[in-house]
């Protein structure tokens, strides 16, 4: 687990929309989805509902 990945959690929480979060971030939008999948896929749990619109954490994010 990297900080950067953290952060890119951190900002998308904040933002509650990936586009949003990754123009933020200075990344595109397929690269920190990507990510954040990665970090679920560490942890084992799911950080955000995608669906349906808007994103939204669940209770392990």
């Amino acid at each position: 687990m990297e900080l950067r990945v953290l952060n890119y959690f951190v900002a998308t929480a904040q933002e509650l929309n990936m586009t949003r979060a990754a123009q933020k971030l200075l990344v595109s939008q397929p690269a920190l989805s990507r990510q954040i999948a990665d970090l679920e896929d560490e942890l084992g749990v799911k950080l955000f509902n995608r669906r349906p619109r808007p994103l939204t954490l669940t209770s392990a994010g």
